[in-house]
Order: structure tokens, then sequence, then C-alpha cells
């Protein structure tokens, strides 16, 4: 495999940085063609790689000038061909945008400088074959994202968020540089290549303590310090106080944060996804803290009136969804959310910027819009949508106790993954109740469509790229087997789920419809208090600032900011 193309891909935004940070202030606003004209060629150089790996082995590249357990290695497989093309081709798009959006402000050239900085480090980060080199860039993301949060200096606002994130993400790189120390301690290596080729080579696992009361497993401890890195990094509940200051960066930083950098996480299990597929303890604490981070976020984004926070909990629980699934052993599904969550979050957040730039310049009023009246009750529609809600839970019980087999479901985890299928479809199904009872034919085909569409492509998406990332046989199925649940837990799971999704599928479609369904008053006032408890996100940024040591005050109304939103 030819390394020049890589090397190219990564270089470029150093040099785009070094040469802005030396010439950007006499060059003005032409400084931004620059980083696009670098971030262009280091897509292009992304994409040849991407391809490269697909037919050829992967890339190790070691640097001898330096001794060996330090010594630098790149490491270019699949996993990190993606992640080039990812984080290239966002930090383009956002380059693009910067060279409009952030001209008029003060510190442009050191903007720019510092995002192609930062775009480096990332691909220094997901190509990097040595443990320590991974976390000096690891760490190195964490002070870029502090300066760019605190970019505004003139904002008070601005300076606590990167105060907050230092502290936050500080705690968790202080974990993985211990889970590194175990590392070395029980493999005697930093490499990745001789890491993985130990764990695989089929001799029993070290353990910490043993003989002692505190014996465990050395990749248990050694991937349970690693999580509490991904907790911080990837914003998992509690740890997540840090995600809504952000908002106080300019939205080209939000939509390069809540696009790549906040994706770390899941890259991190994945790049690491022999230790954590000897460990099924670490994957079930995976499961635990994303699937409460995914409730938890999204509910709070469903409060939110502001949308750049409403956007900034929706990446809260969007990154839940991402560890839960690696959690599952889908690490190759929690890669493929990765990506489509960048593309879609840095575009959602550079168009909210358009739009609040727009709403600051052009005073109108929003149009007036009449709430339609309740219409009657449509009874094919909610037939068809309660049946093909029962359906698939149905079908995924039947297959966990064999009653129906099907070869593409092996493991009980790529059942649990079909569940979400179900769960995304139903919310798709929620959608449409709102809509007139007339032509219910429609609307309830539109429901078979949205099952089937949406069930297809969770197939399509979990088998296809699993196979191309983890192209070794057996590899993803191991995987899987080692995320395996209790049978009885698996079935409560499912039967409890199954019934609230379709309890709620009732009210929700009854009160649109006019059918009044009576609740309880304490329902009702239990609603209310849980609106303003997630309105707040379960006063969890408020506990946690009135037990920090360090002085902290609220800031109710910061001074006017110089720098675009």
């Amino acid at each position: 495999m030819d390394v020049f193309p890589a090397l190219i891909a990564m270089v470029a935004p150093l040099l785009a940085s070094g040469f802005i940070a030396l010439s950007g202030s006499s060059l003005g606003e032409r400084v931004a063609t620059i980083g696009v004209r670098a971030l262009f060629v280091s897509v292009i150089a992304a994409g040849i790689t991407l391809y490269q790996t697909t037919q050829l082995e992967p890339l190790r590249l070691m640097l001898r000038s330096v001794p060996e357990p330090l010594a630098p290695t790149i490491l270019v497989d699949r996993l990190a061909a993606v992640m080039m093309v990812l984080i290239t081709g966002v930090s383009l798009v956002i380059h693009v945008y910067s060279r409009r959006y952030m001209k008029s402000d003060q510190g442009f050239v050191r903007f720019l400088g510092s995002l192609s900085l930062l775009t480096f480090v990332l691909l220094v980060l997901v190509t990097s074959g040595h443990l320590i080199w991974l976390f000096l860039a690891w760490h190195g993301v964490t002070w870029l994202l502090r300066s760019l949060l605190a970019f505004n200096r003139t904002s008070p606002a601005a300076r606590q968020a990167g105060r907050t994130t230092l502290r936050v993400q500080g705690l968790g790189d202080a974990a993985l540089l211990g889970a590194i120390v175990m590392v070395y301690s029980a493999f005697g290596t930093f490499d990745l290549t001789t890491l993985f080729a130990k764990i695989q080579d089929g001799t029993p696992l070290p353990v910490f303590g043993k003989g002692t009361w505190w014996e465990i497993q050395a990749v248990t401890a050694i991937t349970s310090a690693m999580i509490l890195s991904v907790m911080t990094k990837s914003a998992q509940f509690p740890f997540h106080i840090w995600l809504p200051g952000t908002i106080e960066a300019p939205t080209p930083v939000s939509a390069m944060l809540h696009a790549g950098i906040v994706n770390a996480g899941g890259f991190l299990v994945n790049r690491l996804a022999p230790l954590y597929g000897s460990s099924p303890t670490a994957l079930y604490i995976l499961f635990v803290v994303g699937a409460l981070t995914a409730l938890i976020g999204a509910s709070t984004m469903l409060t939110q009136s502001s949308i750049k926070r409403t956007l900034v909990y929706s990446t809260m629980g969007q990154m839940g969804y991402m560890v839960m699934e690696c959690g599952l052993g889908a690490f190759a599904l929690a890669i493929f959310h990765l990506c489509a969550h960048g593309l879609f979050k840095a575009t959602l957040f550079l168009n909210s910027g358009s739009h609040i730039h727009k709403a600051r310049t052009e005073f109108k009023l929003p149009e007036a819009h009449q709430a339609a009246s309740a219409t009657g009750f449509a009874l094919m529609p909610w037939a068809t949508g309660l049946g093909i809600t029962l359906v698939l839970p149905l079908v995924i019980l039947l297959m966990a106790h064999g009653a129906v087999n099907i070869p593409l479901f092996e493991t009980q985890s790529t059942m649990i993954f079909l569940f979400f299928a179900w769960v995304t479809s139903a919310q798709a199904i929620f959608s449409l109740y709102r809509l007139n009872a007339v032509a219910s034919w429609k609307i309830s085909a539109t429901m078979v469509a949205a099952l089937a569409f949406i069930g297809l492509t969770y197939l399509w998406a979990g088998e296809s790229f699993t196979h191309f990332l983890y192209p070794t046989p057996g590899q993803a199925v191991a995987y899987f087997q080692a995320a395996s649940w209790h049978q009885g837990l698996f079935d409560a799971v499912i039967l409890l789920s199954t019934l609230m999704v379709v309890a709620v599928w009732v009210v929700l479609y009854g009160n649109a419809h006019g059918v009044s369904l009576l609740l309880p008053r304490r329902f009702e006032e239990l609603h209310t208090r849980l609106y303003v408890a997630f309105l707040n996100c379960l006063y969890v940024e408020d506990v946690l600032r009135a037990l920090s040591p360090f002085k902290q005050r609220r800031l109710a109304s910061p001074r006017p900011s110089t720098s675009l939103p």
C-alpha cells in the first residue's frame, strides 16, 4: 500500500495551519483560501487512501529513529480511512462556510489556524497505531477544543465554557493515561498491532491482583478505565455538562465539535475492539451508560426553546445511541452511526448559524400558524399502526427462543439491533398520527412502507458495514456473542419496551384524533414536573456547580459578544 496519499492527507492541514500562523495577518481575508485549498487536497488524498484500504492490506509505518517502546506508528486500516474521509470532508465544508461567516471577526486568522490544526490532530488521533501517541493526540484535542470554545475572549460565558470543558475532559484524559499504563503493565507493549496479536493468540489473558480479594481480569480493568474517557469525550451522562457550553463558541466550532470531536468515544472503542470484545463486563457498562444518556438527552432536547441547545442535547442523545451500540458489540454499526451523525449534525449547526445571523439582521415576525382542530378517529390507520407495531417484537422473541430460524440473526445482540430498527420505525409511524383522517388507506400504506424501509436500511447498514470494517471471518460474530445478555433479561426488556411503545402509541394517536383517554390527574402533574426537570437537564449542572471546589457563577446576562454566534 502506498503511504504517500495518507501522509498528504495528514500533513496538508498542518502546513496550512503553520502558514496561516506565520503570514495570515498580512493576507487579510485571503487567508481563508489557504485552509480551503489544503483541506481540498486532504479530502482527495483521504479518498484515495480509503480506496487503497479496500484493495490492499492495512498500512503500518513506524519511525525507526525513535526507541521502539515510544516509536510513533501510523496504522491506516479501513476504520482509520473511513474516519479520515469523514474528518477531512466535514472540515472542508466548515472551512468554506467560515470564509464568509467569520470574515468580519477580529480573530478570523487565529480561528482558521486553530481549525486547520485541530483537523491535523484529529487525523493523527485516528491513524495512530501507538497508544502513547494516540493519547497525546487525544489530549491535544482537549486543549484545542478549550481554546476554540473560549475563542471570544470578551465573553465570560465563553471563557467559563472553556474551563469546564478542560476540567471534565481532563478527568477522562487522566483515566485514559492510567488505562494505557495498565496495558503496558499487562501486555508489555504500547503498539496496537502487537497488543491485538497477544489478545487473539489464545493464551490466557493477564490478571491483576491474582490470588487476592481484588483479583480482576486485566482487560476488564483497562476497558473500565477507558470507559470514563469515552464518557467525558462523548458527553455521556453525567459528564455531558461541558456540552451546553459549546453554544458560546462560533457556529463553525460547534459544527466541528458536534460532527467530529464528540464522536471520538465511538472511535476509541472500535480502535480497541479486541480489548472490549474480551470483556463482556465493559460491554454491559457501555450499554447501560449509552441507554441512560440516550433517554435523558432525547427527553431534554424536546423541552428546549433555543435552536442551538436543542441541537446540543440532540447530540447528547445520539452519542448515547452510539455508545449503546458499542455495548451490544455492534462496533461497525456505531461507526456507521458516527458518520451519519457527523454529516447531518454539521449541516444542522451551520444552517442554524445562518438562520440566527439572518434573524439578527432581518427583523421579521414569524409566520402565523393556526393549529388544526382534532379530526375524527381513523380506525384503519390506527389498526394498521397498532398491528405492525406488535408484529416485529413478536418475531424477535420467537427468534430468540429458536421458534423461528433465520441464519442472519444468529446472535442475540443482532436481534436487539433489529429491535432498535422497530423502535425507529415506530417513531416514524408516530409522526403520521396527526394526519387528517381522510384517505386513510394512504396513511396505512405509508406506515407499512416506513417499517419496511427503515428495517431494511438497518439490516443493510448492519451487515454491509460490519463486513467492510471487520472482514476477518468470525470476528464481528465474536463481538456480538461477547455482548449477549441473560435470556430472561432479554425477554423482559423486549416485552417491557413493547408495552411502553404501544401504550404511548395508543395515547398519542387517540388524543390527536379527539378520542379522550382518561388519565389520572396525578399523571398530568407528573408530566409537568418531568417537563421542568428535563428543561433543566435534571439539575445535574446545578448540583455539580454547587459541589465544585472551583468558584463558578451563573452568567445571567453576559456582556455583548463581538464574535458571531
